[in-house]
Formats: C-alpha cells, sequence, structure tokens
C-alpha cells in the first residue's frame, strides 16, 4: 500500500478522535454540577424566627436567585420551587421529634403545600434538552458524550440535594438541626408574597405534639398557574 494514503488514512483518524475529543469536553463542561456549601444558620438571627414553650423555630427563605444559585447552582424560582432553610432547636428537658412530613406551608388562601423531597425537586431542574440538541449538532458522539455527562450532573446534584435537606431527628436537650425544605405549588396556586410555616414537633415521652407558626414575609413566589 502507497505510504502516502497511509499517512492520509492515519492523518484523517487523528482529526477524527481530536473533534470528538473536543466535543466530549465541550459537553461534559455544559452539563456539569459542582456541590457548594449551604451557610450554616445562627439562632435567633435568621429572617423569621419565633419561639413557643420548649422549642425555637427560625426561617430564611432563599427567594433570590443569586443566593439559589450559590447554594443550589440553579434558579429554583423559575422552576417553581421554593427553598426554605428551617433550624428548628429544643430548649426543654424532654426529648424532641422533628419530621420533615410535619412542615407545612399554608397560603393566604389557607392552601396547605407539603415539603417535595429533594430528589424530586432536583429532577424538576433536569432537562434531556441539552442531550437532543448535541444529537443533532454532533451525531452518535454527541448523544454519547451528552448523555454521560447528563447523568453524571444528575447524580451529583440529587445527592447534594439530599445531603442539605433537613433531616428527620429526635432532638435532645439544647439540640438543634437545621436543613431545608423545598415547597411546589401545585398547578393552580395563584401568586403569593406571604404564607405561614407551619412546624409540629412531637415530646418522645408521651407522644404529645406543638405546632408551632411562623409568619413568612417577602416570598415573591409566582404560584402555578394554569
Amino acid at each position: 500500500m502507497d505510504s502516502h494514503y497511509v499517512w492520509k488514512g492515519v492523518s484523517s483518524m487523528r482529526r477524527i478522535l481530536s473533534v470528538g475529543l473536543s466535543i466530549l469536553v465541550a459537553l461534559s463542561g455544559c452539563a456539569s454540577y459542582t456541590p457548594s456549601s449551604a451557610p450554616i444558620p445562627k439562632a435567633g438571627s435568621m429572617p423569621g424566627w419565633v419561639t413557643e414553650g420548649a422549642v425555637a423555630i427560625g426561617a430564611d427563605p432563599h427567594v433570590q436567585a443569586d443566593r439559589q444559585k450559590a447554594v443550589f447552582d440553579a434558579d429554583l424560582g423559575e422552576a417553581g420551587v421554593l427553598p426554605v432553610q428551617v433550624l428548628v432547636q429544643n430548649r426543654g428537658d424532654r426529648g424532641l421529634l422533628v419530621r420533615r412530613s410535619d412542615i407545612a406551608l399554608v397560603l393566604p388562601d389557607a392552601r396547605m403545600l407539603s415539603p417535595a423531597g429533594a430528589s424530586a425537586v432536583a429532577a424538576k431542574l433536569e432537562s434531556i434538552g441539552g442531550v437532543v440538541g448535541a444529537s443533532i449538532a454532533f451525531g452518535m458522539i454527541g448523544f454519547l458524550a451528552a448523555s454521560s455527562a447528563e447523568d453524571k450532573a444528575r447524580a451529583a446534584r440529587q445527592t447534594d440535594f439530599r445531603s442539605k435537606e433537613l433531616q428527620d431527628v429526635t432532638l435532645g436537650k439544647e439540640e438543634s438541626v437545621h436543613g431545608f425544605v423545598f415547597f411546589i405549588p401545585p398547578q393552580g396556586t395563584p401568586a403569593f408574597d406571604e404564607a405561614t410555616l407551619t412546624v409540629r414537633v412531637v415530646d418522645v415521652e408521651d407522644g404529645s405534639s406543638v405546632v408551632v407558626r411562623l409568619p413568612l414575609r417577602g416570598l415573591g413566589s409566582k404560584g402555578a398557574p394554569k
């Protein structure tokens, strides 16, 4: 075989590999997620704070796009998600059970929103648009690269969101727990700027419970119109 054609074939292969590598790098960079640290709230200095008996509750709605970007690397407001950082502190002698499922957001029209799981919130932010676009632009190489990048970003995002979510816990004397609680208004929910966060805590000794209510303002939620 003529060495000229062999060299030409090798050069073509190198160009293909070079282009393919460039595509992989570019698409992997576009579909990536880098976890970041969430701010640690300070008891008594959060925007919302109330004490009822042996229970102290703090809340800090992260409604600003820049704060959401810093903590979640996304604009949750545009995705219809309201993240609220919550702190619960036990100031009594008896153990208190705190469960995320016992937290709710009561809207001005009396609608009650239950928390959405971190995995559901992460999934709401995911889109296959990048994969489809990459397939159109770069064919099979683009599709495979975008799919792999999206999978890695999806796993990283879900792990990070779950780590920042408020966890169920039993608090001893002077112990506290903090984390994010996410609310996703269902379709038909009008826009609202105020709401009331309700937190139910249970006395682990006798099973009695108390519901603490904390008004929140300046939420600026667009709701979820039909």
